[in-house]
């Protein structure tokens, strides 16, 4: 029934994926300026950190749903191509949690100071974003 629900099993194609990618962008941005000015209507703006805004329950609640909506979206496009999601994505997170700790140990292999990545992770990242955009969906699936 779940799946159902979000849409694991729902195919989406190259262009419903995009648009919807730019809805949820927008939504995200507009549910993020709404917690942030709620956050801070009492305070004064100099005395907040950005630390406190993003420990607050109404920005992790926001941020909840946008990691939801963003699987649920790439689980869509992975069933529209063919792959099976419930091992891609896990594969996909499973490599980037592997590509943050090797940019934590090992800062030589980093992609710059402020930064925590690797040059493979960032490509590996390029990569499956671009053939989620533009790999053409399995018509027998």
């Amino acid at each position: 029934m779940l799946d159902l629900v979000f849409g694991f099993n729902t195919r989406l194609g190259r262009l419903k994926f995009f648009l919807a990618t730019l809805a949820l962008a927008v939504v995200m941005a507009a549910l993020c300026f709404a917690v942030a000015t709620s956050a801070l209507r009492n305070v004064s703006p100099a005395s907040v950190r950005t630390e406190d805004l993003l420990k607050g329950p109404g920005m992790i609640a926001a941020i909840v749903v946008f990691v939801l909506a963003t699987i649920t979206l790439y689980s869509m496009r992975f069933r529209d191509i063919g792959w099976d999601p419930v091992c891609v994505v896990p594969a996909w997170f499973a490599l980037m949690a592997v590509d943050y700790v090797v940019a934590l140990k090992f800062p030589a292999y980093a992609v710059g100071a402020e930064h925590i990545g690797t040059v493979v992770g960032g490509i590996v990242n390029l990569a499956l974003t671009l053939v989620l955009l533009f790999w053409p969906g399995d018509r027998h699936a």
